[in-house]
């Protein structure tokens, strides 16, 4: 059975895929959209099976007589006692779960051949070791009686309360993915709905999440029409460990607005996944995405970072084309504000020939057009011939010996073209001769690592200062970006 669009008494998401993300800042209505859509499906339980996971998951990892008693006289009490932000005892039935987990896989290896031929293939390896997988201090193992903790570093036996809130859970997130994967309806249409199940985990961990999810849908993709993933989140990690998934799209909640329209996770937002999956780090050093039209670029600004020695704190998010770098520029305005607080990034392209039209900037994004055909035209400039211990008359003298003694070379006119030129073909592709210009001073070093550390050396006196490479990047790029920080 498959279904493109959920329905609450309120809410409506459209587009489904198989793993679907709902971003939205705090406040917007996240938790409140996913009860509205679960109160709604599990009303036509003739038509779909569904689980819902509240965001707060308190309690301890153990099997609780209370819970039981409750689980099994009352077949509404789980669904209820989870139908509010709050449930207090969450852990103690995911606990509970496990248990009926491990039941129905072996039901399920007892009735599938390639499973049970397949002596690679139990519970342990199918099922306990996706938990383990998300713990880095304890493992949780079949013990002679019930599940038990034991530490990787002495072996020995941890009583449930006594794991960390962070290892609780993991453990308990990775039993409900796993216990609704193996509870699914091929007749019914299956919806898991997970409400921040990054709430407490560590990033890594967030990231290791999303991957358990992928991994059990390519172990049911024969059923990948009825199974639907909805999960709500603040996680960048979580989102990013996705982003190279199929499965995938993601919509954003806004405030007072209770339609999601989701898409498909893009190129664009695999572009930027290596940025947006390392918020704490990122958040520490205060680096900032500068969107790129190439690889070139991207190379000149790492380059320029490292030779800062951090004064420069940008992230390079590379695109492929100009049309690639608009799309990047449209996505990141969507996605930097159900992020940061007070988001910022930059874009910088080529000037192709465009001289003197400035890019409008689009907020959170600052646009900037370079002020030179592109970014190897710089290599001419007093401050990247400095870098190669020459200036422009040397320049020049060594260009007019070259193309003496190389006169049949397919590149001698256009580097003659340049040292005769009163602008340096500022607005000329010279892309053919950008390492030429190098071998003829006789600078062993690539041509981007010249251009970065000329830049990465510049200084704020550089911006009121008569300079030429701050005149070929633009003033007001350089001001922005490479002294953002400066007092």
């Amino acid at each position: 059975m498959k279904v493109n669009e959920l329905k609450g008494q309120t809410a409506h998401l459209t587009n489904l895929n198989n793993i679907n993300v709902i971003m939205g800042r705090n406040g917007a209505g996240k938790s409140r959209f996913l009860r509205d859509i679960e109160e709604m499906t599990s009303r036509n339980n003739q038509r779909f099976y569904v689980r819902y996971v509240s965001p707060e998951r308190a309690g301890t990892f153990k099997r609780n007589g209370s819970v039981i008693t409750n689980m099994t006289s009352n077949p509404n009490w789980l669904r209820e006692s989870r139908a509010t932000n709050q449930s207090s005892d969450f852990k103690a039935a995911s606990a509970m779960l496990f248990r009926e987990a491990e039941t129905l896989y072996l039901r399920r290896l007892a009735s599938t051949p390639e499973i049970r031929l397949n002596q690679t293939r139990n519970f342990e390896t199918d099922r306990l070791s996706k938990v383990n997988q998300l713990l880095t201090n304890i493992s949780l193992e079949m013990g002679k009686t019930d599940l038990e903790f034991r530490s990787l570093a002495d072996g020995q036996v941890i009583r449930p309360e006594e794991i960390s809130s962070g290892e609780s859970e993991a453990v308990a997130l990775s039993t409900e993915i796993l216990y609704f994967f193996d509870t699914i309806e091929p007749s019914k249409f299956n919806l898991l709905l997970l409400d921040e199940p990054d709430v407490h985990l560590h990033p890594d961990l967030q990231a290791r999440l999303g991957k358990l999810i992928i991994s059990m849908l390519d172990e049911f993709k024969n059923q990948a029409e009825s199974i639907a993933v909805c999960l709500s989140t603040h996680s960048s990690p979580l989102v990013c460990s996705l982003a190279d998934s199929p499965y995938v799209s993601i919509g954003t909640k806004s405030f007072a607005v209770d339609a999601v329209e989701l898409k498909p996770i893009s190129a664009e937002l695999r572009k930027v996944a290596p940025f947006f999956g390392h918020p704490l780090s990122l958040s520490l050093s205060e680096d900032v995405a500068l969107i790129l039209e190439g690889e070139d670029d991207e190379r000149v600004w790492q380059q320029a970072a490292r030779t800062s020695k951090g004064r420069i704190k940008v992230f390079p998010v590379l695109a492929g084309s100009v049309d690639q770098q608009a799309e990047l520029e449209s996505f990141c305005v969507d996605l930097l504000g159900t992020l940061y607080d007070n988001p910022v990034a930059f874009s910088l392209r080529d000037g192709d020939g465009v001289v003197d039209q400035p890019l409008e900037h689009c907020f959170p994004i600052k646009r900037y057009r370079l002020n030179c055909y592109s970014i190897e035209n710089t290599i001419v400039t007093d401050p990247c011939l400095a870098v190669m211990r020459t200036t422009w008359p040397d320049f020049i003298a060594a260009v007019t010996k070259w193309v003496e003694e190389n006169h049949d070379h397919p590149d001698s006119i256009l580097i003659k073209e340049l040292a005769e030129s009163n602008d340096r073909l500022r607005h000329k592709k010279i892309k053919r001769i950008r390492q030429l210009v190098c071998a003829v001073l006789e600078c062993k070093k690539p041509w981007e690592v010249v251009v970065g550390q000329a830049i990465g050396a510049l200084m704020s006196k550089d911006l009121t200062n008569s300079n030429m490479l701050v005149d070929f990047l633009g003033a007001e790029m350089v001001s922005d970006i490479i002294f953002r920080n400066a007092a």
